[in-house]
Formats: C-alpha cells, sequence, structure tokens
C-alpha cells in the first residue's frame, strides 16, 4: 500500500525545472517532487484552516447575534416589567397616601365633635382598627403581595366610608338642630366667627381626597362655628331661678305707670332687694352707670353682635371695659329709675333688635 502510495505521488510529482534568467545569465533549478508535495499539503492546509475558520466565525457571530437578540428581548421585557411594577409602586403608595390623609382628616374631626355628640355617639365614631395602628402607612408591613394589598386597602377604605357617613349623618343631624334652635330663639348668624383664633397651620391636601370628604371638613367648621356660638350666647337667665319670678313678660303689656299700652322690650324679674345678678354669657362691659329711666344701667357685648342690658340695679360691681365670664356677679338688684319696686330689667338685642331672653334661654338651654 505504501508503495504503491509512493509509487503515485512519484507519478504525479515528477521533478520540474525551473528556468530563470538574470543579468543575460539563464540558470536552470531544479523543484524536485516531494518538495512539489510538501507545498501542495501546505496549500491545501492553509485552505481547509481558512474555510474552517471561517465558518467557525459566521457560526460564533451567528451564536453572538443571536444571544445579543436574546439578550435585548430579555431588556426590553424587564424594562416593561419594571415600568409596571414601578406604576403598580407609584399606584399603591398614592393609596397609602390617600387613606393616610382620609384617616387623619376623619381623626381630626372626631376629636374636634363638640361633646353634645360625642357623649352619645361614642361608640359608633371608632376608627378602623387598621388604620389607627398605623398613620403612615395602613397595614403595609403585612402586605407582601398586589392582591392582598390591594384587599386590605379596600377593607380600610370601606371602613372609613363607613365612618364618613356615620359622620354626615351625625353631623348634619346636630347642625340641623342648631339652626332650627337659633331660628326659633330669633337669631341671626353672623359670617364673622374668626376671632381669637390661630395656631399652627396644617394645609389638608383636597387633591387626595374626594369631594365627600372635603365637604365633612366644610359641615365639620360650620358645626363648630354654630357650638361656638352656641357656648358665646347668652343661653342663661342672669337671676339664679330660685331668687326671680317673672313680674312682666316680653312683648306688649299695659304699662305699670301711665297704664297704657306699651311694647316691653325686654322681661322684668321680680326679687329680693339686692339679688344677685350675674353674666350669662362672657362678655366686655360696655356700658355701666346711671341712664335715664333704667336707673342704674349696665350694658354687656357678647359674641355675634349681641348685647344685653340690666337696669333698675341697686349696685354696679363692674366697669366699662372689664371683660366678665359666665356667672361673674356684675351687679346687685334693686329699684332705681323709673320702677315701681325692686326688680331687674333684662334685655336681649342682636344688632339692635330685641329678642325675647326667657325664649332664648329656653331654646338655647333645650338644645346645648
Amino acid at each position: 500500500m505504501f508503495r504503491y502510495i509512493k509509487r503515485l505521488i512519484t507519478s504525479l510529482f515528477q521533478p520540474k525545472q525551473l528556468m530563470m534568467r538574470q543579468n543575460g545569465q539563464v540558470s536552470l533549478m531544479v523543484v524536485p517532487g516531494w518538495l512539489q508535495f510538501i507545498a501542495l499539503v501546505l496549500v491545501c492546509g492553509a485552505l481547509t484552516w481558512l474555510v474552517i475558520s471561517t465558518s467557525a466565525f459566521f457560526k460564533q457571530q451567528k451564536t453572538v447575534n443571536a444571544l445579543q437578540a436574546e439578550l435585548q428581548t430579555q431588556q426590553q421585557a424587564w424594562a416593561k416589567e419594571k415600568q409596571l411594577l414601578t406604576e403598580r409602586l407609584t399606584e399603591q403608595h398614592t393609596q397609602l397616601v390617600t387613606l393616610n390623609e382620609q384617616h387623619t382628616v376623619l381623626s381630626e374631626i372626631v376629636s374636634a365633635l363638640p361633646t353634645s355628640i360625642t357623649e352619645q355617639t361614642d361608640a359608633a365614631l371608632s376608627l378602623p382598627e387598621s388604620t389607627q395602628q398605623n398613620d403612615t402607612q395602613p397595614g403595609a408591613g403585612d402586605i407582601n403581595d398586589s392582591h392582598e394589598f390591594e384587599a386590605h386597602s379596600n377593607e380600610l377604605d370601606d371602613a372609613q366610608t363607613a365612618l364618613l357617613e356615620t359622620l354626615q349623618t351625625i353631623i348634619s343631624a346636630r347642625h340641623n338642630q342648631l339652626m332650627a334652635g337659633f331660628t326659633e330663639a330669633g337669631l341671626s348668624l353672623s359670617s364673622d366667627n374668626n376671632s381669637a383664633q390661630g395656631g399652627p397651620y396644617h394645609q389638608v391636601d383636597a387633591t387626595l381626597l374626594n369631594a365627600r370628604y372635603t365637604q365633612l371638613i366644610d359641615d365639620s367648621v360650620q358645626l363648630n362655628q354654630l357650638e361656638n356660638l352656641l357656648h358665646s350666647t347668652p343661653k342663661m337667665m342672669p337671676v339664679a331661678h330660685d331668687k326671680y319670678y317673672i313680674s312682666s313678660a316680653f312683648g306688649f303689656r299695659k304699662d305699670p305707670i301711665t297704664g297704657r299700652r306699651a311694647y316691653h322690650k325686654g322681661v322684668d324679674m321680680a326679687g329680693w332687694h339686692k339679688t344677685q345678678i350675674i353674666a350669662p354669657a362672657d362678655g366686655v362691659i360696655s356700658r355701666a352707670g346711671k341712664n335715664g329711666g333704667y336707673g342704674k344701667f349696665i350694658e354687656i357685648k357678647h359674641a355675634n353682635g349681641i348685647v344685653t342690658r340690666y337696669g333698675h340695679l341697686h349696685t354696679i360691681k363692674v366697669k366699662k371695659g372689664q371683660t366678665v365670664k359666665q356667672s361673674d356677679v356684675i351687679a346687685l338688684m334693686g329699684s332705681t329709675g323709673r320702677s315701681t319696686s325692686t326688680h331687674l330689667h333684662y334685655e336681649v338685642l342682636q344688632d339692635k333688635k330685641h329678642i325675647n331672653p326667657v325664649k332664648l334661654a329656653r331654646v338655647l338651654k333645650r338644645v346645648q
């Protein structure tokens, strides 16, 4: 076999003569067959290596391109997933902030309710338990799943909505009760109820609250203004209930001196000589001294344009400009001025309009 191959190679690669001419001289160079064979083997080997290398390069490039395409697809999928996650987290954060803002509003409204409401409805005004446990992020520590978060936040929102509706009902009922009482008593409401107010400013972010919450805030403010008005309005008589009787009522009567029909702008409260007379509400003494037919006279300015007057006094115990508190003793009952016997002439005015003092005290005592 070896001899056959050798014979084949020898027949195929016979010695070759190469003629070379240089500087006018001709020379011959013999290329033996083995050298031709080796040269052919080297050339074929080089071509084979080139083909294999080129094929491997393109195959590798194809693999790289496929990997790059897969990587790009994964990156796009990751970017989309990241965007969805960011949007979900943003939405959850907004829900948490909204729940917290709603909780803050409800908590502050409940704490600001007047005692006339809270004494009767404490059980109905309890905040949702989960919300009370974490004011900043309700239940966030226990939420690891989006569906669980949604269920939990919806549960809190439903509980807050139930409390919101309860507050709306209670505040509306109390508001209507007070408005009916003020109307029955003949009082008008002033739009200026901002005196003696202040403190840190806490802005409510209304963009996070729906209209029902902002309306509840407004209703709560109005109710507290009415309660403050009720508190500052003379809702008691200026003489202890067992120390007087009404000797002349409010309205038309026969004048005790002339005997003619006349309009009595106050009430006469008869009692023992030097019976204590007290301020029926907080106020400032605007007049204190003699005043014609009133005799010794006191006038007190209260909130909401209300003025009270006291006539026929025996002794005045206050001075003009003095601030008095409810139940402070301001005078002693007497019979000075245009009077037939010991009594107190008591008037209540609002914006110069006379109001029945007995009716005012009776109605406001009923609604307080």
